[in-house]
């Protein structure tokens, strides 16, 4: 793209009292004496196109100037003229329109009219125009060949478009056109490399590298955590700060946070912190809100929240990483308190789907009916974050009608969008449904992940259905690769006991990773106490009791069944340890949702204690906060 001339002796007076005005930061000033001084030189005019940012008013009454002088033929305001649509978004037909007006279209004309394809969203047509430049096709200009510039844009293209065979042709082409060493170019390569998913060819094109910056690293580096590869992350990190001696940017870092943040290292993740400080990061919003995502994914909200409150500027990322830290470590009421101060204005969709999934904790369904009202008026339900958390917050309240509807309307859903529509018929007695969308997932070629067999398997526990449930948890592994869970194995427990299938169940356990988790014996404990198998049901209370000596059903249990085959004194022994390991039974707790405004937790014998902190809030003022 054309430059700004610098003044020098030989500038005319006309162009060098412009740019003394352009250097003053007095534009309309410039603008002036450069159409003044057009009927002479159209250096001036050129001058003031080039100098950013340009109004694009002013940009066009000197365009009109410049067209009323005749001056639309000399190629360096020409380029100029095109260098300035091609900056401003929304621009591209008056880009074309200068670039078909150009009397003479250089490599440099090409590149901005690549790189204005790719800021209208239009890679497609960004790597067609590549192709007539490398050609020399119909539209081509004689002696233009792709400049590193075109070629870097190509392959950005080509990582928009997550075309892996495009960009393999886009790496043939730089490395015929001599670009191989050409580190600007290779970066690109490697980040192009980094969205198709093809990181052995991404650490090849790096490996190229002669003498790699830190641009190259920091491409590298993204390419490994955007692909949830954070290990390779970490250690190409410490092979670019320890080995190469390569100054890592705020880039750098917010990439290394988010793999620290996912891998759960807290204590690397406080060095990272202390890193940044040390390295006069701080202000950089890219690596702060990167470290407030860490820290919540580590579970350490205090220290998330002072990263937060020290942020002297917050974008929609911050604001997001801190609401989604506090709904996952399960204070929803923080996050329904910390929504009301946080601006709207973007109508950020991620922080309405931690909104919903809030209101889906705390069973809140009428505050969730008022978000889904508000994102209807906003954007006309049109996004699958907040349509999959909408989904998942009517299943979890026991509104599967709505969430049904909600999921019927859904035009693009993905996965987490099925799993929430499979198990809220699983948990709401709609087993044969659940099982039917399964099905219906996996014919619309939609691989099922570790939470649709979870959903599957828990609505085959609930239906009775043995043989079905027995062949998707056999599925698992043999189809799909999953290695079944201690959620799989509960629902396969909880299904062969409530058939009475005690034994089998009991062999199941034994025979599982997980034989040593009281959640699995819980499950057979649970059936014992209704179906009549004594010899199953000692062994799993005595298990019980070995694994979990506070669980007060174990001894409940091991007591009734005594009693029942009339061993009276085993009985009476089991009560005398219960006393004296001084086990107690926990009191019940129910929700209440009270006086349309307050949320209650009440517990058996005890009086209802307010439970949200924002309760006192009058219906009015509720819904203004929606």
């Amino acid at each position: 793209m054309p430059s700004l001339p610098s003044p020098s002796p030989a500038a005319p007076p006309g162009v060098a009292a412009v740019l003394r005005l352009l250097e003053s930061r007095d534009l309309p000033a410039a603008a002036r004496l450069a159409a003044a001084s057009a009927s002479s030189t159209p250096l001036p005019l050129a001058a003031v196109l080039l100098h950013r940012p340009l109004p694009p008013r002013l940009g066009y009454c000197l365009h009109a100037r410049a067209a009323r002088s005749g001056l639309l033929a000399d190629r360096y305001l020409a380029n100029a003229l095109l260098a300035f649509y091609v900056r401003l978004p929304g621009h591209l037909p008056h880009a074309l329109r200068a670039f078909d007006d150009l009397p003479r279209r250089d490599v440099v004309a090409h590149s901005s009219v690549l790189a204005a394809f790719l800021r209208a969203g239009l890679p497609r047509r960004a790597l067609l125009h590549l192709r007539t430049m490398a050609a020399g096709g119909i539209g081509a200009d004689e002696g233009v060949a792709p400049s590193a510039h075109a070629l870097s844009a190509a392959a950005k293209a080509c990582a928009v478009l997550r075309d892996l065979r495009a960009g393999a042709c886009v790496h043939g082409t730089i490395v015929v056109r001599g670009y191989g060493d050409d580190g600007v170019v290779l970066s690109a390569l490697v980040d192009m490399y980094g969205h198709v998913g093809a990181l052995a060819d991404a650490r090849r094109a790096f490996e190229e590298m002669r003498a790699p910056d830190g641009i190259c690293y920091t491409s590298l580096i993204s390419a490994f955590v955007r692909n949830d590869w954070f290990e390779e992350a970490l250690q190409w990190f410490r092979v670019m700060v320890a080995t190469n001696g390569v100054w890592p940017d705020g880039c750098t870092f917010g990439s290394i946070m988010t793999a620290l943040g996912n891998l759960k290292r807290a204590s690397q993740g406080r060095e990272a912190h202390a890193q940044v400080v040390t390295r006069g990061l701080c202000g950089n919003v890219i690596v702060e809100s990167s470290t407030l995502d860490m820290y919540a994914k580590c579970g350490m909200m205090v220290d998330a929240r002072k990263v937060f409150d020290r942020m002297k500027v917050r974008n929609a990322v911050s604001w997001c990483a801190l609401l989604g830290g506090y709904c996952q470590s399960g204070e929803h009421e923080m996050v329904l308190s910390l929504f009301r101060q946080m601006d709207m204005e973007d109508d950020d969709w991620y922080s309405l789907g931690t909104l919903l999934r809030s209101c889906a904790g705390l069973s809140a369904v009428k505050l969730g009916k008022e978000i889904h009202c508000r994102f209807m008026r906003m954007r006309g339900c049109r996004d699958v974050i907040v349509e999959s958390a909408l989904v998942d917050l009517y299943a979890k309240c026991g509104v599967v009608e709505y969430a049904h509807r909600v999921f019927e309307r859904i035009s693009v859903r993905n996965m987490i969008t099925w799993n929430a529509m499979i198990c809220g018929f699983a948990q709401n007695g709609h087993g044969e449904q659940a099982i039917s969308l399964f099905n219906e997932m996996v014919r619309e070629g939609v691989k099922p992940d570790y939470i649709s067999f979870i959903g599957v398997l828990f609505a085959c526990s609930h239906t009775g259905m043995v043989e079905e449930g027995r062949n998707y948890f056999n599925s698992m592994t043999r189809d799909y690769g999953i290695a079944p869970g201690i959620e799989h194995y509960n629902c396969m427990v909880d299904l062969l006991s409530r058939v009475e299938l005690l034994e089998e169940a009991e062999d199941l356990v034994n025979k599982s990773p997980f034989r040593d988790d009281s959640s699995l014996w819980a499950a057979i404990l649970g059936a014992c106490a209704t179906h009549t198998n004594p010899d199953v049901a000692v062994r799993v209370a005595k298990k019980m009791m070995e694994l979990e000596p506070q669980y007060h059903l174990s001894y409940v249990l091991l007591e009734n069944v005594y009693r029942t085959i009339g061993r009276w004194e085993d009985a009476v022994e089991v009560r005398k340890l219960m006393k004296s390991r001084k086990v107690k039974k926990e009191p019940g707790t129910s929700w209440i949702d009270a006086n349309k405004s307050k949320l209650y937790m009440c517990k058996a014998k005890e009086g209802a204690s307010q439970l949200v902190a924002f309760g006192d809030m009058s219906t009015d003022e509720e819904v203004q906060f929606i």
